[in-house]
Protein backbone atom coordinates (compact mmCIF):
# COMPACT_ATOMS: atom_id res chain seq x y z
CA UNK A 1 0.00 0.00 0.00
CA UNK A 2 1.42 3.21 -1.15
CA UNK A 3 2.23 6.12 1.52
CA UNK A 4 0.86 9.35 0.92
CA UNK A 5 2.88 11.19 3.59
CA UNK A 6 4.90 13.81 2.58
CA UNK A 7 8.25 12.73 2.49
CA UNK A 8 11.14 15.17 4.50
CA UNK A 9 12.94 16.94 1.00
CA UNK A 10 9.03 18.08 -0.47
CA UNK A 11 8.59 19.40 3.13
CA UNK A 12 11.58 21.59 3.20
CA UNK A 13 11.27 22.15 -0.76
CA UNK A 14 7.87 23.40 -0.17
CA UNK A 15 9.32 25.57 3.33
CA UNK A 16 12.10 27.14 0.75
CA UNK A 17 9.63 28.47 -2.20
CA UNK A 18 7.53 29.98 0.65
CA UNK A 19 10.14 31.87 2.00
CA UNK A 20 11.52 32.88 -0.90
CA UNK A 21 8.46 33.86 -2.45
CA UNK A 22 7.30 35.98 0.90
CA UNK A 23 11.22 37.67 0.52
CA UNK A 24 10.27 37.92 -3.35
CA UNK A 25 6.96 40.54 -2.27
CA UNK A 26 8.96 42.26 0.69
CA UNK A 27 11.76 43.24 -1.51
CA UNK A 28 9.27 43.67 -4.47
CA UNK A 29 7.10 46.42 -1.96
CA UNK A 30 10.64 48.04 -0.76
CA UNK A 31 11.34 48.98 -4.07
CA UNK A 32 7.97 50.05 -4.95
CA UNK A 33 8.42 52.33 -2.06
CA UNK A 34 11.79 53.47 -2.53
CA UNK A 35 10.52 54.37 -5.95
CA UNK A 36 7.36 56.57 -4.66
CA UNK A 37 9.95 58.44 -2.61
CA UNK A 38 12.45 59.07 -4.97
CA UNK A 39 9.33 60.53 -7.14
CA UNK A 40 7.97 62.61 -4.02
CA UNK A 41 11.82 64.01 -4.03
CA UNK A 42 11.93 64.90 -7.35
CA UNK A 43 8.82 67.17 -7.16
CA UNK A 44 9.58 68.78 -3.95
CA UNK A 45 13.12 69.55 -5.48
CA UNK A 46 10.94 70.81 -9.06
CA UNK A 47 8.49 72.78 -6.40
CA UNK A 48 11.90 73.76 -4.73
CA UNK A 49 13.29 75.11 -8.30
CA UNK A 50 9.95 76.96 -9.23
CA UNK A 51 9.68 78.88 -6.25
CA UNK A 52 13.73 80.06 -6.24
CA UNK A 53 13.02 81.93 -9.60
Amino acid sequence: MPSYAPNHSSIWRTSVTITKALRDAEEAGRFINRLKDAKTEKLLMDINRSNEV
